[in-house]
């Protein structure tokens, strides 16, 4: 039962009786960890508890910490409880999940001090190893990501339920006749695990993904020697120079994603064997939030986004046959209607952007009759653009990273809007729903930006 895998881990990893801390959350998994490790206290071990509440679903998040509060004084184990409120900057930047676990992970972490325990146990178990290697095969993290959880880490955190089901923790707790809170937010399907999860609930086949994790941490030794022996950098801690790349493939793409995860930890979901693919010829990737790609001469080098101070918000309006000038940003845009000639056939034939001397230049098209009055601004919260070629619109951001549009200028780009409509990017893209069809099928204005 549980507490045999937990003593079987211990074994296997040479964990001595100690002082624990159990992370808990008083979901299944967390309560029969705390139960399990409870029981071990005959064998020698200490026990702490230490309950995160972060207040994302209000009354049930204080109904999880009453009901882990009950549970210790039951077992006798001292609780630490700590705020785990989050940072709406922090949830914007990286996502509300992780957001939550930097903050966990942190608490955790400055209760394992406090308390002198030795290690913090987690309630990771063999189902959550099986969604993470699926997760990280659908993110293509290469052989390094299929590793999966690790059961124990370098800074002090154990996951010893990893060889332990869903199902025998459901069976453990109803030994025990004890009902754990259910948190109803890992049912949404907004969240990918979520999905992963329930598809492993349809398909199987959780002990044959998990046991990858396995496969991949054993070979993973003879794998780093090899990226050793390849490794040819020069480092700072902002940056990694490539002096050479090996020409095997995955080689680079392993080179790579070690340096990605130097200098930025926190990373996920990245392709390291594409990006690997896409080193001809690049100039500059953005790779992840916090760390870009980029060509100096014949080198390749990672390198920390220095995060811009953001640009003052503008927003001006613009008639047609009028120029602004926008201050915060030092432009000066014009918009001309293009009148009936035989000119303007002849641009409907080029309507793809214009760089000369006289700035940078995008034929446009309203629908014929439209009251020619436009704004000038940049981005904002919650954007949408529907790019050349595509039926749909997407989120702004989105657009500007695939685009490779470095974060230090995309608070900088004006937007010219018709209607509540993104109508161009400024020097980078027209919305398919104002591309040029014909000088028949509507109105047709020039855009002209100039610094």
């Amino acid at each position: 039962m549980i507490p045999t895998a937990l003593r079987q881990f211990f074994v296997n990893y040479g964990v001595k009786p100690c002082r624990l801390v159990a992370a808990v959350s008083g979901g299944a998994d967390s309560t029969a960890l705390l139960l399990a490790l409870a029981e071990l206290r005959d064998d020698g071990f200490e026990l702490d508890c230490a309950h995160i509440n972060h207040h994302l679903r209000g009354d049930e998040s204080d109904g999880d910490e009453a009901f882990v509060r009950d549970l210790c004084v039951r077992l006798d184990v001292p609780l630490h409880v700590a705020d785990g409120t989050l940072d709406p900057v922090r949830v914007r930047d990286r996502g509300i999940e992780a957001a939550a676990r930097e903050v966990r992970y942190a608490r955790l972490a400055d209760t394992r001090e406090r308390s002198g325990a030795r290690f913090v146990a987690t309630a990771h178990q063999q189902n959550d190893q099986a969604e993470t290697v699926l997760m990280r095969l659908l993110s293509g993290s290469g052989i390094a990501g299929l590793r999966g959880i690790h059961p124990l880490r370098d800074d002090g955190f154990i996951r010893p339920l990893l060889d332990v089901t869903r199902n025998d923790i459901e069976a453990f707790l109803r030994e025990r006749n004890v009902s754990p809170r259910v948190d109803r937010s890992n049912d949404d399907p907004r969240f990918l695990r979520n999905r992963v999860r329930a598809l492993l609930r349809d398909l199987g086949g959780v002990e044959q993904l998990a046991s990858i994790a396995d496969q991949a941490r054993g070979m993973w030794p003879l794998l780093a020697r090899a990226i050793d022996a390849a490794e040819q950098v020069d480092v700072t801690d902002e940056m990694t120079r490539f002096i050479t790349l090996p020409d095997d493939e995955w080689m680079r793409g392993a080179l790579l994603q070690r340096h990605i995860r130097r200098l930025d930890p926190a990373a996920r979901d990245f392709d390291a064997l594409r990006l690997a693919r896409e080193l001809e010829g690049a100039t500059r990737i953005s790779v992840t939030r916090n760390v870009e790609l980029v060509r100096d001469g014949d080198s390749i080098v990672l390198r920390r986004i220095v995060a811009p101070e953001r640009a003052c918000d503008f927003e001006v309006d613009v008639a047609a046959d009028t120029s602004v000038f926008i201050h915060e940003i030092g432009v000066s845009v014009r918009v001309s209607r293009v009148h009936e000639n035989r000119n303007a056939e002849r641009k409907t034939q080029n309507a793809e952007l214009r760089n000369d001397a006289a700035g940078t230049s995008q034929l446009i098209q309203l629908p014929a009759g439209a009251t020619a009055t436009f704004t000038l601004r940049n981005r904002r919260s919650g954007d949408r653009f529907q790019p050349l070629g595509m039926s749909r619109s997407k989120k702004l951001k989105d657009f500007l990273i695939d685009r490779k549009i470095a974060a230090a200028v995309r608070d900088r780009l004006p937007l010219l809007l018709w209607n509540g409509h993104i109508v161009w990017i400024a020097g980078v893209e027209v919305s398919e729903e104002f591309k040029v069809t014909s000088a028949a099928a509507g109105e047709l204005y020039e855009v002209t930006i100039k610094s």
